[in-house]
């Protein structure tokens, strides 16, 4: 009877036992897959975050695309509107040139002759042969002719013809090295190689200026061009030394804010 009890007690303990094992691998197998699933969430969680913050990049690249390209746009409105307020101001100053008076009045040459003008004069025959004034008489047919020559270039680099124009300006340049628009020429003609980004060529136009005509009203102009010809060229420390002396030699310009403003930009 006692051998039976013991051996009752020794088989209930051995299946205790092995419940007990049972359960707590099945807690552990539990706890196992309560973890994988935890991880998984967590893992599906980064996930998702991941791709959101992909998503938002994406967008907020587009958008700094798009500010690029409109910053692109107005920098080309604006060089192409700096490049129209130098046409115009060389047009005014040109069509000043052609017009300034050649020679006095004839009322003007009398009293500095000592005599008064004839009131009702009958007109002599050299002044009814004479042309009207609006041919400008007092002009030079040379004269006129560098002034033709020298327009027909101009007109041709304001409307983007630049190879064009670097011919006639080179033409110009043959026939009259000492005419009255040479300075204007090397420096439109320095412009035209700057948009056809020929920077060395631009360079060498903007070069003859600063060297040649260095009291000429285009040097500023000459050396904002020469500082953008230095960056098409990779030397942005040239670049920034002929930017920097802008603003030292002409402070308070319409060039010298453009230099500025080209400084931030190196």
């Amino acid at each position: 009877m006692n051998l039976r009890h013991t051996q009752t007690v020794t088989t209930h303990r051995s299946l205790y036992g092995r419940a007990f094992r049972m359960s707590v691998a099945v807690t552990l197998l539990t706890a196992v897959a309560a973890a994988q699933t935890a991880f998984s969430q967590s893992s599906n969680d980064a996930m998702s975050l991941l791709l959101d913050q992909n998503r938002q990049l994406q967008a907020e690249i587009q958008a700094l695309r798009g500010q690029l390209d409109e910053q692109g746009f107005e920098i080309k409105k604006l060089q192409r509107d700096s490049l129209n307020r130098y046409t115009d101001v060389d047009q005014r100053l040109s069509d000043l040139e052609v017009a300034a008076p050649q020679i006095a009045p004839p009322a003007t040459a009398q009293r500095a002759q000592g005599g008064t003008p004839a009131v009702n004069q009958a007109p002599s025959q050299s002044s009814q042969a004479s042309p009207n004034p609006s041919t400008r008489p007092s002009l030079q047919p040379a004269v006129l002719s560098e002034q033709q020559l020298y327009q027909m270039a101009y007109d041709s680099v304001i409307n983007s013809h630049f190879d064009r124009s670097i011919a006639e300006f080179d033409q110009y340049l043959g026939q009259y090295p000492e005419g009255r628009f040479v300075t204007n020429a090397h420096y439109w003609k320095g412009q035209a190689y700057l948009y056809l980004e020929r920077f060395e060529e631009a360079r060498s136009a903007y070069e003859i200026i600063l060297e040649q005509y260095a009291d000429s009203s285009k040097l500023p102009d000459a050396m904002y061009g020469l500082g953008l010809a230095y960056q098409g060229m990779g030397n942005i420390q040239r670049a920034r030394q002929m930017l920097t002396d802008i603003k030292r030699r002409f402070p308070n310009t319409g060039v010298a804010n453009l230099a500025d403003t080209r400084l931030l930009s190196l």
